[in-house]
Parts: C-alpha cells; structure tokens; sequence
C-alpha cells in the first residue's frame, strides 16, 4: 500500500518563500495574460488554445527564473521537458488544471513514469515525490484563476489538491491554502486546455 506525503508536510518542505513566489508568478501571468489581451484584441480572440497556454506557461517559468533560482532550488529547462527540483525530495512540472482537476501530458513512458507517485520503491527520506503546480483555467472567460498545487499518483488520479494564497504585492504574511473539494463536478475539459506537452512539458 502507499504511503504520501502529507500536504501540510509538502508545504512546509517547499517553504514559504518559494510559495510565495509561485503565487505572484500566477498573479504576474494573469496581469500579463490581461495586458496581451488588451494590446491586441483582434489577434487574441484568435489565437489558438496552445498558444494562449505556452503563452502563461512562459511567464510562469520567467518569473520563477527570476524569484527563486536560488540555494537547493534548480531548474532543469530540456526542451520539451521543464523542471523545477526543490531539494532531493520534490521535482515540479508547471501545469493547467482544469475544474475537474486535470492536467494535460502525452502518455509517453517519460510522462507516465513521472506522475507515478509510489512510496513502495522508495527508500525513507529519500522520496522523491513529483508535483504538478499551475493554475485553475476558466475556459468560458479564457482567464487564469487561482494558484493550485496538487499530488497525484498518475495524470489523472489527483490525491490531494490545494489552492495557494499569499500576501497581497508580494508582502511577506504567510501563505495558506484551501484544500480543493474533490467532488467537483466531472465535466471532460480535456478538448478545452489540448495544451501541447512536448512544446512545453508543463503547460
């Protein structure tokens, strides 16, 4: 049987100031998202569902290069493939969720190894669990909503789920989290948020 990780645990070892920065990343790539949308409207409206994801995945990941490539904390940016490690134990991929809590990856032997979580080949203290960080996509107002984090043992076999809140402009006063209720609603989005995951894996 397999042993997670405990989210508040997850939490704590990712650390508040690394959490931090992912929430304002999600914040500056919604601010951004709005900023391209209103520079050219008439080029947004058709503009592909691909490009609008690697478009946030992007600003995502500069900002993170930015804030929190720092100490125990390294990016690995193989294309198509972008990582970040925090420490020996926790390896990210930056992903859109849907409401029903999916994520987009070509079932390839690379990605279908990676979101396996199992603890029963795992040697104590010497996990290492993979994450999938992004944001909740609003398809209906093509609009990024909060910062999510969530642990699975598969794509689509989500074990726990929190959404992140922090300071407002980047203040140092905690950040929190809300479990995410796991009986949302089943709807298939999967058409809504087909993102390309070997133009980038993470989207």
């Amino acid at each position: 049987m397999n042993s997670y990780p405990d989210r508040q645990k997850v939490v704590d070892d990712l650390g508040e100031k690394f959490l931090d920065a992912f929430v304002a990343s999600v914040d500056k790539a919604r601010a951004d998202l709005e900023e391209f949308r209103d520079f050219r409207p008439e080029w947004f409206v058709n503009f592909s569902k691909r490009f609008v994801a690697g478009f946030i995945h992007e600003r995502i990941w500069d900002s993170m290069l930015r804030t929190a490539d720092q100490g125990d904390i390294h990016f690995k940016d193989d294309e198509p493939t972008r990582e970040i490690h925090i420490g020996t134990n926790y390896v990210v991929r930056i992903k859109r969720h849907t409401d029903n809590l999916k994520i987009t990856s070509y079932p390839t032997t690379g990605a279908l190894a990676f979101w396996t979580n199992s603890a029963t080949a795992q040697l104590p203290d010497l996990e290492l669990w993979s994450l999938a960080m992004g944001y909740i996509w609003n398809p209906e107002e093509a609009a990024i909503g909060d910062a999510i984090l969530s642990f699975r043992d598969s794509k689509d076999t989500p074990i726990w789920s929190i959404l992140l809140h922090s300071g407002q402009s980047g203040q140092a006063t905690g950040i929190t989290w809300t479990p995410v209720d796991p009986q949302l609603p089943q709807l298939d989005l999967s058409d809504v948020v087909a993102t390309s995951e070997d133009t980038v894996e993470g989207s």
